[in-house]
């Protein structure tokens, strides 16, 4: 049997680069990586014309390592390290520092920049440096070519290298012929780089032995201005050393849930505004895959959010939400704004104020592990974490994490705990006390109105801290006592629930707090004391209310005597009315008989007078349309077309720089008033053909119904109308064909400028009609680019072959209905946009 072998394509540069590596950022990112994982300290981003260039200070790589590692398509050295890190001890131990990647794939990052790769390398085990260069063009010429066999120059360079930090190795990655056509590298790209680098490190981590720097000269006066301004913000300015402090600010300005992960114990503390609530700590039984990992959530009220914006130049919610780390690097998507891969904000559209999502969160999940194998992003590189049992065990951690901050702050801050499980006497007085707590709660920086007032708070605080003294895997290593203090002077004892003393009691006993145990006894007798001076209270009260309620039964009888006199008064006078009232009924009715034959009348001679008129349009009719009289119309018709066409012609031969002298504007505006006298008569004979001639050239004319019959009809054909109107009467007085005569310039003005559809909008607002007509044509002239409204001056036109006074006639016919009209500019600036409005 014959033994086969693969073969590799050279197309499979494309698989693994830019099919995989989704935009300009992740490439970058995967650049990065690779500079952290060669132990650099520092990395350099350069932008110059057309030119990347990423520098670091790592070990750099010999000849050997070049050929036998970088060139290896798929060889990971992190890989190999890791599977052999109980081995030997590494430079990277020394520095504690995880590996960030381990596929091996992101040297095709290159590729998604630019089509010219050179690579200049020193390594700290060698006195040369070697650089080869390759274009990736090579490797897309023909995909029968294997991979193997596209040459990569190499060659050995005699200059010295600086590299950051003045190192003498490194590593120096310059990328030209840029793919930026799509996506420009602008000042906006590179703040949007910058924003993004700035999350790719951990931005609240406290270990600083990796910086970023990007550099561009052509944005640093801009850069300059901002900060001599003092109005930019860091992360407004391209150049410098990436850097974020917020860490400070959510310590001090939120409601912050931390948990600290190691092989044998899972650490959980809670703080609220500077203030420790409680800490806890539990066997690890539930990560056995997690032996190193911190989870830090903070809780934003609107005051932190103000603090947030205020300090960073951005909304909290614009800035990201819970982001994921693996080795000090960040997994995408996470925490990206709009993104759910925590699966939080479905959850939290079931129900207002019940549940925290990523708008009300910012934080981070910390996972350290040699073992990247099980904790891998997906090949597209922005597309989360393979399902492995260890990114279970990473989305279990973080949702408990999340439900426990989520219990604190919905149900102690916001009163949704004692409201649902009417830890109150009566529900009236749950609802207020949870009306005042959610109220303060936005704006406040410190707890102190929860321990000092919040009855309710402090009874589901205690309800949440018994839940977890009843759990044999959790022990208590500390609870604020001031807030499960439910018995200090300003409690209102008497509403308290017994039940909640006794939980109280069984906290205290069970955590051994003496103290708690000695107010809870001073309690309980002050509470009995209480309870017998409100019966003692209430008997007297019984007896009072008798005695009362016996002087209120005398005087409701004599009141009753005296309103049953009151009532046959009332009868008496309601019989005389009510015979007046039948009288009054009875002439209405006469009156409406008449009023009713009245109006019959009318109806009655005005459909007569409609009949009439019907008859008399049925004769016009038969006259119009004998074959004479219509041969006669389409005479007059041809006659007037051969009129207007000849002027036309006439003011077309008129040079641009004749027609402003004085004597030719004067035969011009002559011209014009002729051929506008045509057009009306044009306008005419079309309307006598489709009978919709009235007998006077002033009318009542329904505008939108106007509108929408003269577009439907087939003269227009030659371009696509299209009508809309929030009304159906809108009435002006006027000339039908004046109106026609303004609808034919507008449709020929648009097929003119090469348009395919007209639409006509009827907008009623205010007792006014505003009709907007605009086209897909060419748009207004660059003539009019200054001032759009020179369009409708006599004689100015915007094509060379135009007469320039269509739009002239349009504004002047439209003053006889007291209109006005304006261009407007188009939405999506494209073809032309007019506006009329009617009064």
């Amino acid at each position: 049997m014959d033994n086969l072998k693969f073969r590799i394509s050279s197309a499979l540069k494309d698989l693994v680069g830019k099919e995989l590596i989704t935009s300009d950022n992740v490439a970058i990112f995967e650049l990065v990586k690779n500079a952290y994982d060669a132990y650099a300290t520092k990395v350099v981003i350069s932008f110059l014309e057309d030119k990347i260039i990423i520098a670091d200070n790592g070990r750099g790589m010999t000849f050997d390592e070049i050929q036998k590692k970088w060139l290896f398509v798929g060889f990971s050295e992190k890989k190999k390290r890791i599977d052999n890190i109980n081995k030997q001890q590494s430079y990277r131990d020394k520095i504690k520092r995880y590996y960030a990647g381990a596929k091996g794939i992101g040297r095709f990052s290159c590729d998604r920049l630019g089509r010219m790769l050179t690579i200049t390398t020193t390594s700290q085990n060698s006195s040369t440096t070697d650089q080869i260069s390759l274009d990736w063009k090579d490797f897309e010429k023909d995909q029968s070519i294997e991979f193997s066999e596209i040459n990569v120059s190499h060659s050995i360079l005699s200059d010295h290298i600086s590299y950051p930090e003045d190192s003498s190795h490194g590593t120096v990655i310059e990328i030209t012929h840029l793919h930026d056509d799509e996506t420009p590298w602008t000042r906006k790209h590179l703040l949007e780089l910058k924003r993004s680098l700035e999350k790719l490190i951990n931005p609240l981590s406290e270990v600083n032995d990796f910086s970023i720097e990007i550099v561009c000269e052509r944005e640093q006066e801009e850069d300059d201005k901002l900060i001599e301004s003092g109005k930019g913000y860091d992360r407004d300015i391209v150049n410098g050393i990436l850097k974020n402090s917020i860490s400070t600010i959510l310590k001090l300005k939120t409601t912050q849930i931390d948990v600290t992960v190691n092989p044998d114990y899972v650490t959980t503390t809670l703080s609220d505004r500077g203030i420790e609530i409680y800490k806890i700590r539990e066997t690890n039984v539930d990560y056995s895959l997690i032996s190193d990992a911190t989870v830090s959530l903070s809780f934003l009220n609107r005051a932190a959010k103000y603090n947030f914006s205020r300090l960073m130049g951005v909304d909290a919610v614009n800035y990201g939400s819970v982001f994921l780390f693996r080795n000090g690097f960040r997994i995408l998507p996470f925490g990206n704004t709009g993104d759910d891969s925590w699966r939080m904000d479905f959850r939290a559209q079931q129900g207002y104020n019940r549940y925290l999502s990523s708008r009300d969160l910012l934080g981070r999940v910390d996972i350290h592990t040699d073992n990247v194998s099980e904790l891998k992003e997906v090949s597209s590189r922005d597309g989360g974490l393979v399902d492995t049992q260890m990114s279970r065990q990473v989305m279990k951690l973080f949702e408990t994490t999340h439900r426990r901050l989520e219990r604190y702050v919905v149900g102690v801050l916001w009163g949704e705990g004692f409201l649902k499980n009417e830890y109150f006497a009566s529900k009236e007085e749950g609802e207020e006390e949870r009306r005042k707590l959610h109220a303060k709660d936005k704006d406040s920086e410190s707890p102190n109105y929860v321990i000092d007032n919040s009855i309710g708070s402090k009874i589901d605080f205690i309800k949440i801290i018994k839940s977890l003294s009843t759990d044999p895997n959790v022990e208590i290593l500390y609870y604020n006592s001031e807030f499960a203090n439910l018995l200090n002077e300003q409690s209102k004892s008497d509403s308290i629930k017994p039940q909640f003393i006794k939980d109280l009691e069984t906290i205290a006993t069970r955590t051994g707090n003496e103290t708690l145990l000695k107010i809870i006894g001073d309690a309980k007798r002050r509470i009995e004391q209480l309870s017998k001076e409100k019966i003692d209270a209430q008997r007297k009260a019984e007896e009072a209310e008798r005695k009362a309620a016996d002087a209120v039964a005398q005087q409701i009888k004599a009141e009753q005597k005296a309103n049953e006199e009151e009532e046959k008064r009332k009868i008496a006078e309601l019989d005389k009315l009510k015979a007046e009232n039948e009288k009054v009924k009875a002439e209405n009715a006469r009156l409406i008989a008449i009023q009713k034959a009245a109006e019959e009348e009318k109806r009655r001679q005005k459909a007569e007078k409609e009949k009439k008129i019907e008859s008399l349009k049925v004769e016009f009719y038969k006259k119009v349309t004998t074959p004479d009289t219509d041969a006669l119309i389409h005479h007059v018709k041809n006659n007037n077309s051969r009129i207007n066409d000849a002027i036309a012609d006439l003011l077309n031969t008129i040079p641009e720089e004749i027609k402003k002298l004085p004597f030719c504007y004067t035969l011009i505006e002559s011209l014009t008033k002729i051929r506008n006298l045509s057009l009306k008569s044009l306008k005419a004979t079309d309307l006598i053909l489709s009978c919709d001639l009235a007998p006077s050239d002033s009318q009542k004319i329904n505008l939108p119904l106007f509108f929408d019959g003269y577009l439907k009809s087939e003269v227009h054909k030659k371009i696509n109308c299209h009508f809309s109107s929030n009304t159906e009467c809108f009435y002006v007085l006027g000339s039908k064909l004046d109106l026609g005569l303004v609808l034919d310039n507008f449709i020929n003005n648009s097929l003119d400028w090469n348009a395919k559809n007209l639409w006509i909008n009827c907008d009623l607002s205010n007792n006014k009609l505003y009709v907007h007509i605009f086209d897909d044509g060419l748009g207004l002239s660059q003539k009019f680019s200054n001032d759009p409204e020179e369009i409708f001056n006599f004689a100015t036109s915007g094509k060379k072959t135009g007469t320039g006074f269509g739009m002239y006639l349009i504004k002047e016919t439209l003053k006889n209905f007291h209109a006005t009209i304006h261009i407007e500019t188009p939405a999506d600036h494209k073809g032309i946009h007019f506006l009329i409005i009617f009064e």
